[in-house]
């Protein structure tokens, strides 16, 4: 009988175990895509996605993936089918209207964009991804009240939130409300006076308003925090010129030119200031750079040209001025030069001519002018005893897209600052800048005592302390202990075969005579299947007789740190269902909320006691490095990030081959503003066999850190 029911039993596991597999398969396989997805690597995401979908495609999770996935391969059209299809399967997922809505905002499709972000907030009211999202697409199409709409719930919800005040002040800018700007800009600067942009965005308003000494002296406080951007130089170069500081003017430009060598508006600035203080032929040098890059640029031209007539080199000016009149017939001043240049080369005819033609365009032109002045004399007067003021008249400038030929003579100055901004964030559109100035670390995870890795990086050294090689020479367990940043959570099969030896090992304890040592072996099995409080209940056990035990301590604190990562990523999951980290621009993550005080102070309770274990890890063992890099990540989750360097340094120090104390350390000087340190560990990172360490230098070398989802978030 009792063989009889065994064997029921076993047939019933045969038939469950394909199933269970196929769980287990499409589960992992779409972790294994969004991992994928994480690092970047879309196409292999895809085909991972593409898996689950045939065995499941009833799911909506794949479709949504798979669509961000397209997303990111700028395969627009592809990424809005994937997301119908998972909001028909699912109406209920709100960062599926986030990406569409963003994708429509690509598209220009802002209504549609506005749509899926209404529909967002239905689901959740206070998203501020939906709200910065809805809020910018309002601006985009001019509705400017909306958009303040959107930004002052934002600020409502989180008013810490620098971006959300920037965004209302460029909105209340092009809105008309300068002042309700400069106030939210001022907030900016007032909330962190070490952030560029609320410097850079007051400066640029007060430049437009024509307050040059307020304008200049925010645009010195940019240079200061952030001394590597082109476009501050050109403006604060625009800002000198107004206050006649010409020299400095001069030497802004020279920055713009260093930094930008292909900036052709500096060069043409640039020009434009030589010609005016007579160096002629450097001047024709600038202009001749910028035709070489924008050979449609017929106002540098015309520049270049009234040089040449200057200094008598008539084949190149009248080249010049040919072209000129052959796309503006009716722009007399240039049948004005040619005229002179015709009468130099002995064609009297043809310079008479010229004449007469220059002379009855301008004429023309007073006419006209006359007329127009005189419909708006009025006006004029009244405007003029409202605007009775001691600022200096500004000079004359154009904008950056001014083509009229009639301003050639004019220094060019951006369009519009905050939209040269927001232009550049679209360039690295998931990178994010302005929109969410939040910057997250990516930091290399803490190291554990485990007897599975999944570290599958190539010429990764093995790492060896000799605590652990005393303890594997004990041989406890069927398998060394080896120290690891990538364990294996068991899954399936191994889960039962762990927890199987789980059992064999408490068996093993019945007896007296057993090593307690083997409560270590036991415990680091524990946190395989992640029973961390098990696994910490048997170190306590250690402790308690020895309790200088190195390896128990170590991987106590590494058990209580996996638990409290368990923990906060269920928090995160109950406040914000199905949200997923979006980079750059289409990302404010929506729980950039307050967070809960009790599980703040209940995190902090257990990163002191995880800091209290690793103290005494290097006390007794102070060549420990992974013990001081554990406790680098923690400083740097409790946004202590200079001692979060030091204990980093330390651990190189002692492994001067330690590629994750090198790749953390050099995120986290990025952040700290000091890029060049920062690039440089990344650098050896990548040596070291860290590899997306390249893609970090690639996209961060000279800019500041950017969103990634991580283990430290700072504002």
């Amino acid at each position: 009988m009792i063989k009889k029911f065994t064997l029921i039993i076993l047939l019933f596991k045969c038939l469950l175990l394909p199933t269970m597999n196929a769980q287990i398969n499409t589960d992992r396989m779409l972790t294994i895509g969004k991992n994928a997805l994480y690092f970047e690597d879309y196409v292999l995401a895809i085909q991972y996605f593409n898996k689950v979908i045939r065995v499941k495609p009833y799911l909506s999770d794949p479709y949504f993936f798979r669509g961000l996935a397209k997303y990111y391969l700028e395969d627009y059209n592809g990424a809005e089918v994937d997301l119908n299809t998972c909001l028909s399967k699912n109406p209920f997922m709100v960062d599926a209207y986030n990406v569409r809505g963003i994708i429509m905002s690509k598209k220009d499709n802002h209504e549609q964009a506005i749509k899926d972000y209404s529909s967002g907030l239905e689901i959740s009211p206070n998203n501020i991804n939906l709200l910065i999202n809805r809020g910018n697409s309002h601006s985009a199409t001019e509705a400017y009240n909306e958009a303040i709409t959107d930004f002052d719930r934002i600020i409502d919800i989180n008013p810490g939130m620098l971006s959300a005040y920037l965004s209302r002040g460029a909105a209340k800018t092009h809105a008309g409300d300068s002042i309700g700007a400069l106030k939210d800009f001022s907030k900016v600067v007032d909330l962190n006076p070490y952030m560029s942009d609320g410097f850079a965005f007051r400066g640029f308003l007060n430049y437009q308003l024509g307050n040059y000494e307020d304008a200049k002296t925010d645009f010195d406080r940019v240079i200061e925090l952030k001394s590597d951007y082109a476009n501050y130089y050109m403006i604060r170069g625009a800002i000198l010129y107004q206050l006649d500081d010409l020299r400095g003017t001069m030497r802004d430009f020279d920055k713009v030119i260093e930094l930008d060598p292909k900036n052709s508006m500096a060069y043409n600035n640039r020009g434009l200031l030589r010609a005016q203080v007579g160096d002629k032929n450097r001047a024709i040098e600038d202009f001749s750079r910028v035709l070489a890059l924008d050979p449609g640029n017929l106002l540098t031209l015309f520049n270049r040209a009234i040089l040449y007539n200057e200094l008598g080199q008539n084949k190149e000016a009248l080249r010049d001025v040919n072209i000129i009149i052959d796309n503006y017939p009716n722009f007399g001043q240039a049948y004005g030069i040619r005229s002179a240049i015709k009468r130099r080369m002995g064609d009297e005819n043809g310079a008479q001519i010229d004449m007469m033609t220059a002379y009855k365009l301008e004429s023309d032109r007073r006419d006209r002018d006359m007329a127009l002045d005189s419909q708006t004399d009025s006006k004029d007067s009244e405007d003029k005893d409202e605007s009775k003021d001691k600022r200096p008249k500004k000079k004359a400038t154009r904008s950056k897209s001014d083509k009229d030929i009639r301003n050639y003579d004019k220094i060019a100055v951006l369009d519009d600052f905050e939209e040269n901004e927001q232009d550049e964030q679209l360039v690295e559109s998931i990178r994010g800048k302005v929109q969410n100035r939040n910057i997250f670390i990516d930091l290399e995870p803490v190291f554990g005592l485990t007897y599975y890795s999944g570290d599958t990086i190539l010429s990764r050294p093995a790492y060896y302390e000799k605590e652990v090689v005393a303890f594997n020479k004990k041989e406890l367990y069927k398998r060394p202990l080896i120290i690891t940043n990538r364990e294996i959570e068991a899954e399936g099969l191994k889960y039962i075969r762990l927890t199987n030896d789980i059992n064999d090992i408490t068996q093993e304890l019945q007896d007296e005579e057993t090593d307690r040592d083997i409560l270590i072996a036991r415990g680091a099995l524990y946190s395989m299947v992640m029973n961390y409080s098990n696994a910490m209940a048997d170190y306590n056990e250690i402790l308690k007789s020895d309790p200088s035990n190195v390896v128990a301590l170590f991987n106590r604190a590494y058990s209580r740190h996996k638990m409290v990562e368990v923990i906060a990523s269920l928090e995160e999951a109950t406040q914000a269902p199905n949200n997923v980290m979006l980079q750059g621009p289409i990302k404010a993550k929506t729980n950039h909320t307050t967070p809960k005080p009790e599980g703040e102070a209940s995190h902090i309770l257990d990163y002191e006691l995880i800091i209290n274990d690793l103290n005494r890890v290097i006390e007794l063992s102070p060549e420990f490095e992974f013990a001081y890099y554990n406790r680098a990540i923690i400083h740097c989750l409790k946004k202590n990030f200079l001692q979060g360097v030091e204990d980093f340094t330390k651990a190189i120090e002692l492994n001067p081959e330690f590629a994750e104390a090198y790749f953390n350390r050099g995120l986290t000087l990025i952040f700290l503003n000091q890029e060049a340190k920062g690039t440089a560990d990344l650098s050896k990172a990548g040596e070291l066999g860290i590899y997306k360490a390249y893609n970090v230098i690639k996209r961060y070398g000279s800019e500041e850190l950017t969103g990634k989802e991580s283990i430290a978030e700072v504002e």
